[in-house]
């Protein structure tokens, strides 16, 4: 891969990341095969964007949200990063334009195993080609995403991954949400019962 073709890439990337992710949080209401029901709620920010490139920028003025606006703006070059030198920046092109969607085109999420030596991350979310990771945010305790990985999220979660069976999608500052953005098959509704503080959620 070229940086030119790297650039494209993120360009694009970047662009869908602030029409569908950036300045909101997600919340999927998921299921284990015993039925148990839970929530994880993650939030998107402009400086969150870099660490989902794999690019290593040149210059030390570029901050993370100075990236995404240069890359929402295409002024980003080809001087100002470098491909990582094990290969991953390649790996996260390939699978960034599937994951930046207003539900990360996410079915299962589950807690990561470490299988990775070098990575560092809590929770992923994602399907059996791709997935995203995710920290928690210092004291706030929100989770909010650190990379993106290729691969079956099965084999990089602690036991098995439970099922998302609804995701929703709000603006970070609004209360409640409403939006529903992904919805599993084949859900028996009348059977979910979710957890208290989410008993509001319209479902399906």
């Amino acid at each position: 891969m070229t940086k030119k073709e790297a650039l494209q890439i993120v360009f694009s990337c970047a662009a869908s990341y602030k029409e569908n992710l950036a300045g909101r949080s997600l919340l999927f209401v998921t299921t284990d095969k015993h039925k148990t029901v839970r929530c994880l709620e993650v939030s998107f920010d402009g400086s969150n964007f870099l660490h989902m490139t794999g690019f290593k920028l040149n210059k030390k003025e570029i901050s993370a949200n100075n990236f995404f606006s240069m890359c929402c703006d295409k002024r980003l070059s080809e001087s100002d990063f470098e491909f990582a030198a094990d290969g991953t920046t390649e790996m996260k092109m390939r699978v960034l334009p599937g994951l930046v969607q207003k539900h990360l085109s996410a079915k299962m999420v589950g807690d990561y195993n470490l299988s990775q030596p070098k990575l560092y991350t809590d929770k992923l979310a994602g399907s059996v080609g791709a997935c995203m990771g995710f920290v928690r945010n210092g004291g706030k305790g929100r989770f909010v995403p650190n990379t993106v990985l290729e691969g079956d999220i099965r084999s990089m979660v602690k036991g098995s991954a439970d099922r998302i069976v609804i995701t929703y999608r709000k603006q970070r500052g609004d209360a409640l949400y409403i939006e529903i953005v992904y919805t599993a098959k084949k859900i028996d509704w009348t059977a979910l019962t979710l957890p208290e503080e989410y008993q509001y959620l319209p479902l399906p």
